[in-house]
């Protein structure tokens, strides 16, 4: 029997703090569970109140929009762009400082407060320039409605950007006590592993006592089984001789029987062989022969259906090349017979405009030839003026007088819908105007008459030429009008 010490186990590690116990280990948990619920929670709040400002912000947002020309179908996208871009940096912010590692750049901060602040101006715009009229400090501001306006922007930036130090000290708390619960688990699994250590050091000096044990006792019974071994083989030696000459004599009759019965299963396995060779050299043959008919058969009907086919192809080649011809013929002559009917439809606008603008010169004509008689009986300053009249161009490209619209712009109020389309209409009237006398409308003028910039001008030369083009009667009332103009000049120009 063999007896070892047992192992003597490696000294712990100095530890640099106390050891966590169960108690630190279920606190640590308890407080992790808290921090994620208030992670959530802030989470929460700042995706509520995003999606409140959003609402509360939207209506001022589009009005703004709106007031500047948007049109409204696309004029509310823009506060829900806004808003929904800074709901997004907020809320991924706070999903990526959960894990603890996260260390944004500036271009997340800049996105929040560039979207904050780009909603919050739009929000108070109104009440920060109540007059309409733009300067770096505000001259007239609402302080009530920028308050009132502020509030749900101002509160949802600053949650964001306090949101941003609540995430990183959860992070950082929910990192230490993941330590405490890491080592708590550590330190189970230390004892665990000692004690199973223990347990298989003392199964393994129970082993080898119980071994040195068995080992005597099978010395022991080697020797007498030795002894009883010696004595069985001297007397299987000689039943072994016996069965050994008993088995050579069976063996020398079964060997003779043998090879008679062998002889006799040779002849019959030849005729057996021959047979079957006789029998399927015939299936072969006839195999053979039916095989060469069928692919003759084969053969011969894919030739006719390749002829077949050929003549389809042909055919369908044939018929397919004419009808092209045709379509071609067909094209041709409807593009030939769609040119000529643009030619004549284009010298009909030519004839009818040319016309217009005829008679529109014989009335002129006809008007100056009245001023310039009334001229000789008026005063010399009723003359100049009406001779300053005919030099402007005429009533047919004089740039529409200012009416309650512009008044009402130059009075710092805001215009009315109708106002503006009355607006629209006059520049694109005289801009019709232009275009019939062949002139170029002066769009400096036109600008600065209705207070309006260069898309504004602009898109009324493009409504102004797609009416002449397209809406029925508009040629002949701007021609009308102006007409109309003339003759009510040359009844005023002898007075």
């Amino acid at each position: 029997m063999v007896n070892k010490s047992p192992r003597k186990r490696p000294d712990p590690p100095p530890s640099a703090r106390p050891p966590v116990t169960k108690k630190d280990r279920d606190e640590a948990q308890a407080a992790i569970t808290k921090l994620r619920s208030v992670g959530k929670l802030v989470t929460k709040a700042l995706l509520a109140l995003g999606g409140g400002a959003l609402v509360f912000t939207c209506v001022n947002v589009t009005r703004f929009a709106t007031t500047h020309d948007i049109p409204l179908y696309i004029a509310w996208m823009l506060d829900p762009l806004a808003s929904l871009a800074l709901i997004t940096v907020l809320y991924v912010d706070g999903v990526l400082a959960e894990q603890g590692d996260y260390k944004p750049n500036g271009f997340p901060f800049l996105l929040r407060w560039t979207a904050g602040l780009s909603t919050w101006v739009m929000n108070c715009w109104t009440s920060l320039y109540p007059d309409g009229a733009f300067h770096l400090i505000p001259q007239h501001p609402d302080a009530g409605g920028i308050l009132l306006h502020s509030i749900a922007p101002v509160l949802l930036i600053l949650l964001s950007e306090a949101a941003s130090g609540y995430r990183k000290y959860v992070a950082k708390r929910l990192a230490h006590y993941s330590g405490v619960i890491d080592a708590f688990a550590a330190r189970e699994e230390t004892e665990r592993q000692r004690k199973a250590q223990e347990a298989r050091e003392q199964a393994e000096r129970n082993r080898e006592e119980e071994n040195a044990r068995k080992r005597e006792e099978r010395a022991e019974a080697e020797r007498k089984a030795k002894n009883e071994e010696e004595r069985e083989r001297r007397e299987h030696a000689a039943k072994l001789e016996r069965e050994r000459i008993a088995a050579q004599n069976e063996a020398l009759r079964i060997k003779s029987q043998a090879e008679i019965e062998k002889a006799r299963e040779t002849d019959r396995i030849e005729r057996e062989r021959a047979q079957r060779d006789a029998e399927k050299a015939a299936r072969d043959a006839k195999i053979e022969a039916d095989r060469l008919r069928a692919q003759a058969e084969i053969e011969e009907q894919a030739r006719d259906r390749e002829a077949q086919r050929r003549a389809a192809i042909i055919k369908a080649e044939a018929e397919a090349k004419a009808r092209q011809e045709t379509a071609e013929a067909q094209a041709r002559a409807l593009q030939t017979k769609a040119q000529a009917e643009a030619r004549a439809h284009e010298e009909a606008e030519r004839i009818k405009r040319q016309q217009a603008l005829e008679r529109a010169q014989k009335r002129e004509q006809a008007r100056q030839s009245a001023s310039e008689s009334g001229r000789r009986r008026t005063s010399i300053s009723t003359g100049r003026a009406s001779e300053s009249a005919s030099k402007n161009g005429g009533a047919l490209l004089t740039i529409p007088a200012p009416g309650a619209s512009e008044s009402a712009s130059e009075n710092g109020g805001r215009v009315p819908r109708e106002v503006r389309e009355r607006q629209r209409d006059e520049a694109e009237r005289y801009v019709a105007k232009c275009v019939l006398n062949n002139e170029a409308p002066d769009l400096d003028a036109l600008a600065n008459r209705y207070g309006k910039g260069e898309t504004w001008v602009g898109d009324r030369v493009r409504n102004a030429n797609k009416r002449l083009a397209e809406e029925p009667g508009f040629e002949e009332s701007v021609i009308a009008e102006a007409l109309a103009l003339l003759d009510k000049t040359a009844q005023l120009s002898p007075a």
